[in-house]
């Protein structure tokens, strides 16, 4: 009994001094000088134990720093559209080599094709109004110009009637007549462009208006036929449709009304105007004549009065044609800024027609084609996956801001590719990235490592690899 309690005792005894010189030699002994570690380290050239070392300072002394990567394509863009909508069309498969710009996915985009439309024609009608809005500056100009004439002939009037008549004033009394019958064919001319309708710019305009919304109907008819044809449509879609087709056959009638009323030409208030510029001119003729005969007979007091009166009127048109002019300018002005805004919604239409199809931003491959036809995408979430894979290049994922100070650009590595073992190649570091990454509580920094040959590998995006950057080479 006596030499068992002995021999436990000893037991205890060994185990007790065997886990009190391992808890020393973890927590108490002092380390080795840094010299041995790094001299034990080198020799081995795949031991790790840098424990009581900087990693910095072993890393410096091994001439090596050790992380670990992925294999990406030259150039990669995780593409998604700037509008949400319903996919239509997938226009190219996965793994399909495609070109800058070249389309790839395509979304329903009806609305924006006919809101396309109806901005052409807004477009169309704003420059109808320019066309319109010049030929009145153009009248006006005339105009301006024929009250000047008439304020000169006037005055000249005026002259003559207060003087003996020359044959001088006699002539030019006549060119006054030669006027006046020049101003009738002038009225004339407006009153048959009045009597004949508003002219091909109006029926253009109102014409594009038909075709915009008749563009509009189609699909909204058959929107609602397709929900007509089903057994059990649902309710509010039907409804929805039904609307949309109602206010597309309202719009078509509306265009219809306003072409209707182009084609039908002058009202009566026009019809008027025209008929009284032509009796004015007449007048002013007849006037112009009565001068005339003045002139030869003589001048009387009641005479010169009538003359003074001419020139007071012709003075007020002269003023009149100033403001039309400004007017007609203001008018040139607004229609040219109506075209610039109707130029700017065609162009925004387009680019919205344009953004429901997907492009390719370099030339490259397309990976991957996430969602399917018939799928409703959002505003910037990935859709397609897309690379340039006519070579391979590594980024690191690991590398800590204790090992990055010791990188620089032209540095070599070695990489080992975890899918190929044994397959070592060779390559160059080419970007150190200027700001970090938290990965899994550690402050990280991306290296680019550009590979010298690895054309021949069968690579893949996304393959782990193992690097070695050699740092007192580089």
């Amino acid at each position: 009994m006596n030499w068992k309690r002995v021999l436990i005792g000893v037991i205890v005894m060994v185990l007790l001094l065997v886990g009190g010189y391992f808890v020393y030699q973890q927590f108490f002994a002092p380390p080795p000088a840094e010299e041995t570690i790094q001299t034990e380290v080198g020799q081995t050239g795949t031991e790790s134990t840098t424990t009581a070392v900087n990693t910095t300072s072993v890393s410096s002394s091994l001439g090596v720093v050790s992380a670990e990567g992925q294999i990406v394509p030259l150039r990669q863009a995780m593409l998604s559209f700037v509008t949400g909508g319903e996919v239509e069309e997938l226009l190219v498969a996965a793994g399909t080599a495609v070109s800058t710009d070249d389309p790839i996915l395509k979304l329903d985009a009806t609305d924006q094709e006919i809101a396309l439309i109806q901005a052409q024609a807004g477009l169309t009608t704003a420059q109808a109004n320019v066309e319109a809005a010049q030929a009145g500056l153009q009248a006006a100009q005339t105009g301006q110009t024929a009250a000047q004439v008439g304020l000169d002939a006037a005055n000249v009037q005026l002259a003559l009637v207060t003087a003996e008549p020359t044959a001088a004033e006699i002539a030019l009394q006549e060119s006054a007549i030669a006027l006046a019958e020049a101003a009738i064919n002038q009225a004339s001319a407006a009153q048959s462009v009045t009597l004949q309708g508003a002219g091909s710019a109006a029926e253009q305009a109102a014409a594009a208006q038909i075709r915009a919304a008749e563009a509009a109907l189609l699909p909204a008819r058959e929107a609602l036929d397709v929900l007509n044809r089903e057994d059990s449509p649902d309710a509010d879609a039907l409804a929805n449709a039904q609307r949309r087709y109602n206010a597309a056959v309202a719009n078509v009638n509306a265009a219809q009304a306003g072409l209707d009323e182009v084609l039908a030409g002058a009202t009566g208030g026009q019809r008027a105007a025209a008929f009284g510029g032509v009796a004015a001119a007449q007048a002013s003729r007849a006037a112009a004549q009565a001068q005339l005969d003045l002139l030869l007979a003589g001048s009387r007091e009641e005479q010169i009065t009538v003359v003074e009166a001419q020139v007071a009127q012709a003075e007020a048109s002269l003023a009149e044609s100033v403001l039309a002019i400004v007017q007609a300018e203001a008018a040139v002005s607004q229609a040219e800024a109506g075209v610039e805004q109707a130029s700017e919604a065609v162009a925004t239409a387009q680019e919205a027609l344009d953004n429901m199809t997907l492009t390719a931003p370099f030339a490259g491959v397309v990976a991957d084609i996430i969602p399917e036809v018939g799928e409703v995408v959002a505003a910037g979430v990935p859709v397609v996956m897309f690379g340039d894979f006519s070579d391979w290049i590594v980024e690191t994922t690991d590398l800590t801001e204790l090992d990055v100070v010791s990188l620089e650009v032209g540095d070599p590595v070695e990489v080992s590719i975890d899918a190929i073992p044994g397959e070592i190649v060779t390559g160059t570091v080419t970007d150190i990235a200027t700001t970090s990454t938290l990965t899994r509580g550690d402050v990280t920094y991306t290296v680019t490592i550009v590979l010298d040959e690895a054309s021949a590998l069968p690579l893949r995006w996304g393959m782990t690899v193992f690097v070695d950057v050699d740092v007192d080479q580089g």
